[in-house]
C-alpha cells in the first residue's frame, strides 16, 4: 500500500531513516529558549495537564518526541506547534523542568522562518505592521478609556516600529509565509 502525501501530523509508524534530522534536536535546544529540551523523559506529565489536549488531539509529549527523534520537517510543517495556548500547565507539571513553552516559541519561530506559520499570525504581524497594532483602533475603546478616566490611547510611532520589525527580519518572515495568489 503506497502511503499518501498528507502533511496533517504523524500518525504512521516506524520512523523512515530519511525523515530523521538527527542535529534537529540540538539545533532547537541550541537556541534561547530550547535549552531545556534535552531533558526531556517522554513521561506524559505535559499531555496529561494539557487544557487543549482535553478538547482536541494534541499532546505536547508528542510534539517534543518528534522533536528529539529528529523529525525536522514534519514538526515544522505541522499546526501542532500552532495549537499551544502558552498556559504553562505542562510546565508546571514537568518533573525535568522543560519549558514547553519556549521550545514551542522557538519551533514556531524556525517553522516561520521556513514559510510554515499559521495563517493567523501572519495575518496579525500584517496588522501590526499597518497599525502598530493587531486590532484596529475604535472609536468605541477611546470613549470607553474616556469614560474610565483613562488617557487616550498614543499613536504609534509607524515609521519606527517598521523599522525595527524590519531589522528583527519580520518581513522576510511574512514573505515567507504568503501563499501564492496572496497580495501584500
Amino acid at each position: 500500500m503506497e502511503q499518501s502525501e498528507d502533511k496533517s501530523y504523524r500518525g504512521d509508524f516506524p520512523v523512515r531513516d530519511q525523515d530523521v534530522q538527527a542535529s534537529f534536536k540540538y539545533d532547537v535546544a541550541s537556541m534561547v529558549g530550547g535549552e531545556g529540551l534535552l531533558r526531556c523523559l517522554k513521561c506524559g506529565a505535559c499531555s496529561g495537564g494539557c487544557p487543549v489536549g482535553s478538547v482536541i488531539d494534541y499532546r505536547p509529549r508528542k510534539v517534543l518526541g518528534n522533536v528529539l527523534l529528529g523529525l525536522k520537517d514534519e514538526v515544522l510543517s505541522s499546526d501542532q506547534i500552532w495549537l499551544c495556548a502558552a498556559c504553562f500547565t505542562c510546565e508546571e507539571r514537568c518533573v525535568q523542568q522543560v519549558a514547553f513553552t519556549d521550545v514551542v516559541t522557538v519551533l514556531r519561530n524556525m517553522a516561520s522562518k521556513e514559510g510554515h506559520a499559521a495563517p493567523g499570525y501572519v495575518k496579525m504581524a500584517e496588522m501590526v505592521m499597518q497599525n502598530g497594532r493587531v486590532s484596529a483602533r475604535t472609536g468605541v475603546v477611546d470613549k470607553m478609556r474616556e469614560q474610565l478616566g483613562l488617557p487616550p490611547l498614543q499613536d504609534p510611532a509607524i515609521d519606527q516600529l517598521r523599522g525595527i520589525m524590519k531589522a528583527a527580519g519580520l518581513y522576510d518572515v511574512i514573505a515567507a509565509n504568503k501563499k501564492e495568489g496572496e497580495s501584500d
